[in-house]
């Protein structure tokens, strides 16, 4: 049954609906979910909208406040930029106060490609100066994005021609830049020393690299704006460091010194058609360097033409063995020991024993029998070969280290070499006998010469050194270099013998060569022959002479070595008339002075004993052991020491005599022209009665001389021992009459 509709729920019909704008009572309400989710998404929004604002505001705080100084330091590279002072490099002075090495302005020019309007016209110009294509200058800019290119460092071009071009030149892309730049006063002298500094303006060799940190001073900065037409121009109230000058220089070196000794070189080493040459002079009273050359050289105001063995300073970077001129080594280590005299009769066998075997010498010009003094003279390897077999090997060790070998001099430049040296462990039965005359080690020039300088200061090594001061701007010193004393490697008298024997080598033996008229020089010549893929050569030599003057009181040491040269290659003859045209050069012009002692000139002037001949009583000769000699060498050896010699009894008129006994005892010391008594017999002599007072004395004499004469006495003899020198005899008379010498090694 259907009811009737309620009216009650009946919809109103639209005439029934409301027209004042308000909704009828019974009108349906909002969906309140619905508005709360409106809601939310406003707040949502609106706070989204707020932490925008308010990261915006710190990011503005940020870069406003907090890092206002770093953005405006970005800010400021777009339009300024930072421009390097560079410090004035301190001048070099020489011990004269002559400016060496000096810092000039020179200038750079670099380009920014993309501002540049003109480039062919700017790039021809350069080209007109620089003399180079102009293809180079477009190749510097070919395929790269830089903004800053170089195209020229430190122009070098006569000044007329700089302002007529380049300093008329203007382009908007075109950087000029003045730059400090080294130049050298005297070109190519002492440049090996000096050295040079690379395009930054920092030492890169010699003096310029090992005190770099003292020329160098401390750089400064300024800060340049761009305008808008790309000009930099400096910025008024920016902060700004001004550079602090370097120090300079005042260097041992004689530039006068310095200026002969490298033409000498140059010309030695082109007449003898050496491979090259080293040349050094040293003041051995303070170890001061006066001058050091190496030839080949170079120019350090033009390095487009030096390669590294030109820069490189042979004196101490290279070794070499020194040859003959290590016999001062041999000689000083013998007389302090007290194994030697000058007027000991040595003989130069070509047979020497060593420790384990038999080691062959020879001298090119055998010097026979003769005192030792001549025998030096003469450079008997043989002699020094031998007598060096009286040095226990750590003696001799310790004299060639003291003397400076194997170790570094201390010289205040870079690039030093030690040289090599064996130590006594390394040593084998030939190592002595050839380091006696120079072999089986290796020197440099400078640890040569300043072994040579002991010797010429009295046996006292200083350290060699080529900076005397530090000074300031004004002139002031810094700081002074004093002579440093290293050791006393012998004593004063073994040095003044050494003298006296130096004296004779270039007086009468193989440094005649290096003689000057009325000067006294001491001096050793050198030769030694190269290794060459593995043996030593006939063809490549070291050729040396090393002496020094005037001998009484040394004012100068003079090394000069030649590298292989072709037209001689003895010491004496290429080597020591380069010496002899220094000295000679050196005393003219007043460098050095010429005045010889009373002693030393009456020592050139005779023959009297080189072992006294600088003492008071300079007319007083030693006496030599006579005993075992032929009776002509005993002639011959009294009279070059300005003595005589009588025989006890008269002589046969025929037949080969021996001394056998001498009434003046070896070591005395007699005035010159004195007669030395002395017994003889011939060999075939044979007594009635061989008795032991009868028999010749030989005892302190070599084995050698021993035997020729007991042997030519008759004597049947017999040897106990190795070597050396005869310490006792003993004489057995049974049916065959026997004499035992007991020897052993000096």
């Amino acid at each position: 049954m259907i009811q009737p509709i309620n009216p009650e729920f009946t919809r109103n019909t639209p005439s029934e609906t409301v027209t004042d704008g308000r909704l009828p009572d019974n009108a349906p309400v909002r969906d309140e979910r619905m508005t709360r989710r409106m809601n939310t998404k406003i707040k949502i929004i609106f706070l989204a909208f707020l932490l925008g604002f308010v990261l915006v505001l710190a990011k503005l705080f940020m870069i406003q406040v907090i890092r206002s100084e770093y953005y405006q330091d970005i800010a400021r590279r777009q339009y300024e930029s930072r421009i390097e002072l560079p410090a004035e490099r301190g001048k070099v002075f020489d011990r004269k106060n002559r400016i060496v090495a000096t810092t000039v302005e020179k200038l750079s020019l670099a380009i920014d490609p993309k501002m540049l309007d003109d480039t062919m016209r700017v790039f021809r110009a350069i080209a007109a100066v620089t003399g180079k294509p102009v293809e180079t200058y477009f190749a510097k800019i070919k395929g790269t994005r830089s903004r800053f290119i170089w195209l020229e460092r430190a122009i070098d071009s006569p000044s007329s021609v700089m302002n007529a071009t380049l300093d008329t030149l203007e382009d908007n892309g075109l950087i000029k830049i003045r730059e400090p730049r080294r130049s050298f006063a005297y070109g190519s002298l002492a440049a090996q020393i000096l050295g040079f500094t690379n395009a930054e303006g920092e030492g890169a060799s010699g003096i310029e690299l090992g005190w770099d940190s003292v020329l160098s001073g401390k750089s400064g900065y300024m800060f340049l704006q761009r305008d808008g037409r790309g000009k930099k121009r400096p910025v008024p109230d920016a902060p700004m460091l001004a550079p602090q000058a370097g120090y300079s220089l005042v260097m041992t070196l004689d530039m006068d010194m310095q200026t002969i000794v490298e033409n000498e070189l140059k010309q030695g080493v082109e007449s003898a058609e050496a491979e090259s040459g080293s040349a050094i002079v040293i003041n051995p009273a303070t170890g001061e360097i006066l001058a050091m050359a190496s030839y080949p050289t170079f120019n350090p105001n033009n390095l487009l033409s030096a390669s590294p063995e030109l820069t490189r300073n042979a004196c101490f970077t290279d070794t070499y063995e020194p040859g003959s001129t290590f016999k001062l080594i041999t000689t000083a280590a013998l007389l302090e020991e007290g194994k030697i005299s000058p007027s000991e009769i040595v003989t130069g066998a070509e047979t020497i024993t060593g420790r384990d075997g038999v080691v062959v010498v020879r001298d090119e010009h055998p010097v026979g029998t003769v005192p030792f003094s001549q025998a030096l003279e003469r450079s008997s390897n043989v002699v020094l070969s031998t007598l060096a077999q009286r040095l226990p090997t750590p003696k001799f060790y310790k004299y060639t280290r003291d003397f400076g070998f194997g170790i570094f001099t201390g010289i205040d430049v870079p690039g030093e070499v030690r040289g090599v040296v064996k130590k006594p462990a390394e040593f084998d039965y030939t190592t002595k006998i050839y380091m006696a005359h120079g072999y089986e080690l290796s020197s440099t020039v400078l640890q040569l010469a300043n072994a040579y300088a002991t010797i010429a200061n009295g046996g006292v090594m200083m350290k060699p050194y080529l900076v005397q001061r530090i000074v300031d701007a004004s002139g002031e010193s810094v700081q002074t270099f004093e002579p440093q004393r290293v050791r006393r490697v012998v004593s004063e008298t073994t040095a003044k013998t050494l003298t006296n024997l130096l004296c004779g080598v270039v007086e009468r033996g193989t440094g005649k060569a290096a003689r000057v008229q009325g000067l006294a020089i001491a001096g050793k010549t050198g030769t030694s022959q190269q290794i060459t893929e593995g043996k030593y050569s006939k063809r490549d030599y070291n050729a040396s002479f090393a002496g020094y003057f005037p001998a009484d009181k040394p004012e100068v040491v003079i090394v000069v070595r030649m590298d292989k040269p072709r037209k001689g290659y003895y010491g004496g003859d290429v080597a020591a008339p380069i010496f002899q045209r220094i000295a000679q050069k050196f005393v003219s012009s007043a460098l050095v002075s010429s005045r010889n002692s009373g002693a030393v000139a009456a020592n050139q002037g005779d023959s009297a004993s080189q072992n006294s001949a600088q003492k008071a009583d300079a007319d007083k000769v030693e006496v030599p052991d006579f005993r075992g000699l032929m009776w002509n060498d005993a002639v011959d050896i009294a009279q070059n020491l300005n003595l005589k010699i009588a025989p006890l009894t008269p002589n046969p008129k025929t037949g080969t005599i021996i001394v056998s006994s001498q009434k003046t005892k070896a070591g005395t010391l007699v005035k010159a022209g004195t007669a030395v008594l002395v017994g003889t017999l011939q060999p075939d002599f044979v007594a009635e009665k061989i008795t032991a007072a009868s028999i010749p004395d030989v005892r302190g004499m070599s084995v050698r001389r021993a035997l020729t004469l007991l042997h030519a006495a008759g004597i049947k003899t017999k040897v106990i021992g190795q070597g050396g020198v005869v310490v006792r005899q003993e004489f057995r008379n049974g049916k065959e009459p026997l004499c035992i010498v007991d020897c052993v090694r000096d």
